[in-house]
């Protein structure tokens, strides 16, 4: 069997990280803050990624500043948004930190949890659950333990897995 294959050097080995920070109509786990113990969702269209283009996210390590992986202003980081919510992929870098991350995932140390940063400018309350209604997202970060648990990511290598996915079709349409 020959087996052609497109190959365009770019080839990140585990070097995307992607998924889902932020899943919209899914509730949290219990919240406390400010004395408050609630649960959140957040609602479609509370992010506006399209008027906030300007604003440069950025991605970290457990919400630490001084753990950055990608932001957008680099273009290291995408953000997009779609009926699920916001999903996101990033080119991390080679780095000690970054090199860390993807062992903790592989190992499943880290499970792809993923948690974000922002603010509220229109909310709505009934008893001990909040809606997120209208507000701007500062930072998206992978964490041990996520107020979102349903949120995820994991590291993928481009072209070698789709490259992969198009040989088992292959395989499996000449058997």
């Amino acid at each position: 069997m020959e087996i052609r294959k497109f190959n365009n050097n770019i080839d990140n080995n585990g070097k995307t990280l992607s998924g889902y920070a932020i899943l919209f109509d899914v509730e949290s786990r219990t919240i406390y803050e400010n004395g408050r113990k609630f649960t959140e969702v957040i609602k479609r269209g509370a992010f506006d990624l399209a008027t906030d283009k300007d604003h440069d996210i950025k991605l970290y390590f457990n919400h630490d500043t001084s753990m950055p992986l990608a932001r957008q202003r680099n273009g290291s980081l995408r953000l997009s948004e779609d009926s699920k919510g916001i999903r996101f992929e990033a080119d991390l870098p080679d780095t000690t930190l970054a090199n860390d991350i993807r062992e903790l995932m592989s190992k499943g140390v880290l499970s792809g949890e993923m948690s974000f940063g922002f603010s509220t400018s229109k909310d709505s309350w009934n008893g001990d659950k909040r809606s997120v209604e209208k507000g701007r997202i500062y930072e998206i970060s992978v964490v041990t333990d996520a107020a979102y648990p349903a949120t995820h990511s994991q590291l993928r290598s481009t072209m070698t897995e789709i490259n992969n996915k198009r040989i088992n079709t292959f395989r499996r349409r000449t058997k």
